[in-house]
C-alpha cells in the first residue's frame, strides 16, 4: 500500500544495526590484550617469567620475556618484537646464526609480529567497521584457537612422541649452550628453578663441545657441567661458577653431592603433573577471551551487512516518495 509523501520510512536515516556495545567491546578487548600483560607469579609457574641480562659488544640489554599466564594474546607486543630486534641485532652474526632453532630473540620477534597484526586488525576493523580487518581478525583468532586445541589433543594422546621432542629441543639448545647469552641464561634459569642438570641426566652436558668427555677436548669445562646444576650454598656471597667441574666423570651417588643429577624433563613432567589446576585455569584463561573475539567479531560483521543492506536500501528509495 501507497504511503504518503514525506512520511518516514520504517528504518530512518538515523538507525543503525550495528550495536556500539558489541563494537567498542570488542575494540577496547582488543587494546587491552595489546597493551597490557599479567604475568604469573614465578613460584606458582616457573616459565611465566625471566629476566635475562645479557652483555654483548659492550652493551647490556635487559630483555624481559612474558610467556604463559596472559589472558589470551595478552602480551606486550611492540615491546617483545623491539627486545627481539634489538637482541638480534646486538650478537655476533656467526654465533646468531648456528642457533636459530632455539633462539629466544626469535621468539620474541615472532611471538610480537603475530600478536601485532591480530590485535591491529581486531582494534581497527572494530572501530572502522571494516569487514575485511575483522574477518582477518576472526579467522586468524580461529585458527590460533583450533591449533593451540589441536596441540593440547595431539599432546596428551601422544604423550610419549611430545616428550621426544621435548627431549630433542632440550638436547638441542644443550648443544648451543655457549653459542647464545640469551639461551645460556634461559637454561640455567630453568635448571635452577626446576633443581635438575641436563635433559636425562646430568651427563647430557657430553652434548656440548666445551663440556665433552673425549680425550681430545682441550677446554677447561671438559667432563663439567654449568654452575646452574649445582646445589645452593646457604649464605654464598659469591657464585662458584667452576662449582661443577668433573662431575660428569663422577658416579651418581657421588655426583648428587654437588650437583643436581636428575634430568629437567622427569623434573618439567612431575611439575605438570602436580599443576594439572593450574595449567587447566592458564588453558581456560586463553580460551574464553578467544572464543569471545571470534563471537564479537562475528556479531559486529553481521550488523555491519545489515546497515550496508539497509543504506542500499534507503538510497533506492528515497528519489521514489511513493514507495
Amino acid at each position: 500500500m501507497a504511503r504518503r509523501p514525506g512520511a518516514r520510512a520504517a528504518y530512518g536515516e538515523e538507525f543503525s544495526f550495528v550495536s556500539p556495545l558489541v563494537k567498542y567491546l570488542l575494540f577496547f578487548l582488543n587494546m587491552l590484550f595489546w597493551v597490557t600483560c599479567m604475568p604469573l607469579d614465578s613460584s606458582s609457574a616457573p616459565f611465566a617469567l625471566y629476566q635475562v641480562e645479557k652483555q654483548c659488544l659492550g652493551g647490556r640489554v635487559l630483555a624481559a620475556g612474558f610467556v604463559a599466564g596472559c589472558n589470551s594474546r595478552a602480551v606486550i607486543a611492540m615491546l617483545m618484537m623491539a627486545v627481539g630486534v634489538y637482541a638480534r641485532l646486538m650478537k655476533h652474526a656467526e654465533a646468531a646464526f648456528a642457533c636459530l632453532a632455539v633462539d629466544p630473540a626469535i621468539l620474541l620477534i615472532v611471538v610480537g609480529v603475530l600478536m601485532f597484526l591480530l590485535t591491529f586488525c581486531g582494534c581497527i576493523g572494530s572501530l572502522r567497521e571494516n569487514i575485511c580487518l575483522l574477518q582477518t581478525f576472526s579467522i586468524c583468532l580461529t585458527v590460533v584457537f583450533l591449533l593451540q586445541l589441536a596441540a593440547g589433543v595431539l599432546g596428551f594422546v601422544f604423550s610419549d612422541k611430545a616428550r621426544g621432542k621435548v627431549s630433542e629441543i632440550i638436547n638441542n639448545a644443550i648443544v648451543h649452550y655457549r653459542d647464545d647469552l640469551d639461551l645460556q641464561n634461559l637454561i640455567d634459569f630453568g635448571q635452577k628453578k626446576f633443581s635438575c642438570c641436563g635433559g636425562i641426566s646430568y651427563r647430557d652436558w657430553s652434548l656440548n663441545m666445551y663440556f665433552n668427555c673425549s680425550d681430545d677436548n682441550p677446554s677447561r669445562e671438559r667432563c663439567s657441567v654449568p654452575y646452574s646444576c649445582c646445589l645452593p650454598t646457604p649464605n654464598q656471597a659469591v657464585i662458584n661458577t667452576m662449582c661443577g667441574q668433573g662431575m660428569q666423570e663422577r658416579e651418581y651417588l657421588e655426583a648428587s653431592e654437588v650437583i643436581y643429577t636428575n634430568g629437567c624433563i622427569d623434573k618439567l613432567v612431575n611439575w605438570i603433573h602436580s599443576n594439572l589446576f593450574l595449567l587447566g585455569g592458564v588453558a581456560l584463561g586463553l580460551a574464553i577471551p578467544q572464543l569471545v573475539g571470534i563471537l564479537l567479531s562475528q556479531i559486529l560483521v553481521n550488523q555491519i551487512k545489515d546497515q550496508i543492506r539497509l543504506q542500499l536500501y534507503n538510497q533506492q528509495h528515497r528519489a521514489d516518495p511513493w514507495h
